[in-house]
């Protein structure tokens, strides 16, 4: 009970939080424009140092094998994750936009603002190392194919360009894996630093998310069926096709849940800011993200359970 409590408590302030931008959007206090020129900042500044301050701080410290073994796992998840996005679309008819939507929301959840909490109220505090370990391949590809299937261009090969390997959000993760096998110890100023402005991106997603749904008539708040088969793969299908996955993976049970769980997170809050930035359809991304953050309030705990008796 106190588990489901914690959860819906955290879903709360995700709703009021976007509640503001609806609000504030609807008031005249925040501009269209303003939620472009911020989605760009977010990208280029905030979720950077974000990036750089999940493997910064006092007391987290990497031990060789558990690094190993947290990311051969990574590996696997997002490996799975992404050849799953790819093979449920390839037979599915959908316009090109939509189907790079739909990868997006089965390849990508909401792990840092919702995950984290929820790994730590269910397995501790030293569940949150290990999921902040899963979580750095998953910066990387967020930044690269997340990008990609959004803009809509579909061959892989638009990874290699310069301003795709050299944007921010990729050289941190980078960084970020250098820091985490290395040990390197950063300043306190510097992590403190990295924290501060990166813990800007989660308020600033979530009322650009408020804001963008300003332009959802009413009666399409409530999703169409595109949305819902969405809803279903990233709450449902992933996370069981992930536990299936890891029957076969050498790694602890602890390791095992950890990554079952992160892989039914809500829709990630960063889809939005990308169909911003690339003219795409964010009425619809931010549908799946408000769509999906609600129904996870029953879905969590339910998987939770299905994963304590497995």
């Amino acid at each position: 009970m106190e588990m489901f409590q914690h959860i819906l408590t955290q879903m709360l302030v995700i709703f009021g939080v976007v509640l503001v931008g609806y609000f504030a959007t609807k008031r005249g206090l925040w501009a269209t424009e303003m939620s472009k020129l911020l989605t760009r900042f977010v990208l280029n500044v905030t979720v950077p140092l974000i990036i750089l301050a999940s493997v910064m701080g006092e007391g987290l410290h990497f031990a060789t094998d558990e690094l190993v073994q947290l990311c051969y796992v990574a590996v696997i998840i997002h490996v799975v994750l992404v050849v799953a996005a790819y093979g449920i679309t390839a037979f599915w008819h959908l316009p090109a936009d939509r189907k790079g939507i739909m990868r997006f929301v089965i390849t990508f959840g909401n792990v840092t603002f919702i995950g984290f909490p929820v790994v730590s109220a269910v397995y501790g505090d030293k569940a949150v190392f290990y999921a902040s370990v899963l979580t750095i391949p998953f910066n990387l590809l967020m930044y690269t194919i997340g990008m990609l299937f959004v803009r809509g261009e579909g061959r892989l090969r638009q990874l290699l360009r310069p301003e795709v390997l050299l944007s921010p959000c990729v050289v941190a993760a980078v960084l970020a894996l250098i820091i985490a096998f290395t040990g390197l110890q950063t300043p306190a100023p510097v992590a403190k630093f990295c924290h501060l402005i990166g813990d800007m991106t989660i308020p600033c997603a979530l009322l650009i998310i408020g804001a963008t749904l300003t332009s959802v008539p009413r009666r399409s708040m409530l999703g169409n069926r595109f949305v819902y088969s969405g809803l279903v793969l990233r709450l449902a299908v992933m996370p069981l096709l992930m536990w299936c996955v890891m029957q076969w993976v050498p790694c602890s049970r602890y390791v095992r849940d950890i990554a079952i769980l992160i892989c039914g997170m809500p829709v990630g809050a960063n889809g939005v800011m990308f169909c911003l930035q690339y003219g795409k359809d964010e009425r619809t991304m931010a549908q799946s993200i408000f769509l999906s953050t609600f129904w996870s309030v029953l879905t969590i705990p339910l998987l939770i359970l299905i994963i304590d008796n497995m």
